[in-house]
């Protein structure tokens, strides 16, 4: 035996070690390698035309086994994939795909699809959570506000505010603060009270702002296109909920007069006797309220929460408790209120219950957060667009699009004419004939005699191009876009081309219908079955009044039936005896009125009035059997038109890939 050194003997086993690994890596890549190539080839093709083992196995997986064994369910999906994807074929045949409905219902997906890839990526969930989260409790609320009109200089109103806030930090009570420098009128007068606010209650960012506030801190100052801020959490209460109330307003004029206050006083308190002496609040909203809009409405206003209107309005709406409590009258800036309760509702406590999900999320994508969101998530694509920005000076711009949209002329100016590229993406460029198109229609054909306007605007329209950009060639950052696009609109040529071939003809081919009928009689036999007339009330109190009118004149049921109006419908025709509705088993016979069964979806009772019963099974009439016909014919059609298909593109499968599966 060789004597190999304790070193050597360790180096060769490592070697070997990593011949041995080596050719586990190398059979690991191997199969990778064969499974891959396995999902990439055709499981099967018609015609000229294939199908991969991919797109098989992903719509079978759409699909779960019931039942039955793995083979047996993948040998039936099998037949049924192959006549799913020849009958689309046949319909691109048709031309279906270029049928205008078609292709607005496809560009109407595809829209809806992206927004909801972008929803996504722009984090809605969490934003539906914020916000969820902060409707749980109100803040009160109070500012000190200079307001900085968009034509003045800011440099004042900024050296105001920052005066301002250095007295709030020396210790000057908010309410003198903001008493003391606010210029705007209604601010001053109310010592920065705004009342109590909630989420929705304001824009997203000064939200953002309030919200982090503890309760008693206020916020260092804060710009907003209206001028300066400081806000002041004041205090914070749990959520109160919601309200929907009516309402009749007795309006004044801005700066009314005590003989005008006193007018509306007067009315609003003798409409308020009439409520009180049983007046209905509904008529007198429609004639006699200020506000036209709700006043057609019965007075009924849209469901609010707290921070949608004056305090003096919500202190009182959400006072009452009681459904159908009517208030005193009580004056706003707007004028003299009385409101009526029609819900009070309590805020939602759990954000997993569908109802407050899909309440929350209709709310979150309706607001400008999410807009908020979206304008962040573009410009964090724009290099995962490959944009590339103007080489054109932004000044040699700003006169190019002011010559244009001024004299509506497209010629050069400082070397720009129409087709002079922009900006670009990684598979297009954008023009500046694309971009006075887009200023004219943002600023009706006048340029902003502000250059940082002029920035603005253009930036938004960088935002707005890769925005375009990107639900364009969706399918290039997504790859299940495209594939739910494919199966989309596959599905609806489905549909179409059935309608076309089968669906529809055998609806109206009574001449074929007639002869399947004459050559299967035997398969349309009446089993028991009666001659009923099938009665729906809204209210158990006209099914008693129904079923007794009934009892005492039976032939006249369409007249006694009728002179209810929407309160009663019926209808007559024969039916099988398994198929009559009743509460629980019958002995049916002529003349029997059966106890009512309530309809669990919209509270409504059903009975039925027997008028012949068939004990025995009888031949059905052409016209009793072309339901079930039409069904039957179909399945005739259909086989008979799959035939013609495989003939026209040849299946052939790939057995051995298919049992791979």
């Amino acid at each position: 035996m060789m004597y190999l050194p304790q070193k050597l003997k360790t180096q060769l086993q490592q070697n070997n070690d990593f011949i041995y690994m080596k050719k586990i890596l190398l059979s690991f890549a191997y199969f990778l390698f064969i499974a891959a190539s396995s999902f990439a080839q055709n499981l099967f093709t018609y015609g000229k035309h294939a199908v991969t083992k991919d797109e098989f196995v992903r719509a079978f997986n759409k699909n779960p086994i019931v039942d039955k064994s793995r083979s047996k369910a993948l040998q039936e999906y099998l037949n049924l994939y192959i006549n799913f994807k020849l009958k689309v074929q046949a319909a691109y045949d048709a031309g279906l795909d270029k049928d205008p409905t078609q292709q607005y219902e496809l560009q109407n997906f595809k829209k809806q699809l992206a927004d909801n890839i972008i929803n996504d990526e722009a984090n809605v969930k969490a934003l539906i959570k914020e916000a969820f989260d902060r409707s749980q409790k109100e803040i009160h609320l109070q500012q000190v506000f200079i307001e900085v009109p968009s034509n003045v200089d800011t440099a004042e109103a900024y050296k105001k505010i920052q005066q301002a806030y250095k007295e709030l930090k020396e210790g000057k009570k908010f309410e003198a603060v903001a008493e003391q420098f606010s210029n705007d009128e209604t601010t001053r007068q109310s010592k920065g009270e705004l009342g109590f606010i909630t989420v929705f209650s304001l824009p997203y960012d000064i939200e953002n702002v309030v919200y982090s506030l503890k309760a008693g801190s206020y916020s260092a100052p804060f710009k907003t296109k209206a001028g300066y801020h400081i806000f002041k959490n004041d205090g914070e209460r749990k959520s109160s909920g919601s309200r929907v109330v009516a309402q009749i307003l007795i309006a004044m004029p801005p700066n009314a007069t005590p003989q005008e206050k006193s007018i509306a006083s007067g009315k609003a308190d003798s409409l308020y006797k009439l409520l009180q002496s049983g007046a209905d609040f509904a008529s007198l909203a429609a004639s006699a309220s200020n506000d036209l809009t709700s006043g057609s409405n019965g007075g009924v206003l849209p469901e609010f929460t707290i921070g949608s209107y004056e305090p003096e309005f919500e202190n009182v709406a959400f006072s009452m408790k009681q459904k159908g409590e009517i208030s005193k009258p009580f004056q706003t800036s707007y004028g003299f209120h009385i409101l009526k309760l029609v819900e009070a509702k309590t805020s939602f406590s759990d954000i997993n219950d569908p109802t407050a999900l899909a309440s929350f999320q209709e709310k979150v994508i309706k607001d400008n957060r999410l807009e908020v969101s979206k304008k962040e998530l573009i410009q964090k694509k724009l290099s995962l667009l490959k944009y590339r920005p103007s080489l054109v000076k932004a000044e040699d711009l700003y006169i190019f699009t002011d010559s244009a949209l001024k004299k509506n002329s497209h010629t050069s100016v400082k070397g720009i004419n129409d087709d002079t590229p922009l900006f670009s993406f990684a598979k297009q460029s954008i023009k500046a004939s694309d971009w006075i198109s887009f200023a004219k229609n943002n600023l009706n054909g006048s340029v902003p005699g502000d250059r940082s306007l002029f920035a603005e605007l253009y930036k938004k329209y960088v935002d707005v191009a890769a925005d375009e950009y990107y639900r364009k060639y969706m399918d290039v950052y997504h790859s299940d876009y495209a594939k739910q696009v494919k199966e989309f609109k596959e599905a609806n040529l489905l549909f179409a081309i059935m309608e076309k071939k089968v669906w529809g003809r055998a609806n109206t081919d009574t001449t074929g219908l007639l002869q399947y009928y004459n050559q299967h009689k035997a398969k349309y036999i009446w089993p028991a079955s009666a001659d009923v007339v099938i009665v729906t009330c809204n209210s158990d109190t006209l099914v008693k009044e129904m079923q007794q009118k009934l009892k005492n004149g039976a032939n006249d049921w369409r007249q006694i039936t009728a002179s209810k109006g929407t309160g009663v419908t019926a209808d007559s025709s024969r039916y099988e005896l398994s198929q009559i509705a009743v509460v629980s088993k019958t002995n049916f016979s002529p003349g029997l009125i059966t106890d009512p069964v309530k309809n669990q979806n919209d509270g409504s009772y059903t009975f039925n009035y027997l008028i012949k019963v068939y004990n025995e099974r009888d031949q059905r009439s052409f016209e009793d059997a072309r339901g079930l016909l039409i069904g039957d014919y179909q399945q005739v059609l259909e086989d008979k038109w799959l035939v013609e298909l495989r003939k026209k593109y040849p299946v052939k499968v790939n057995e051995a890939l298919f049992k791979s599966i």
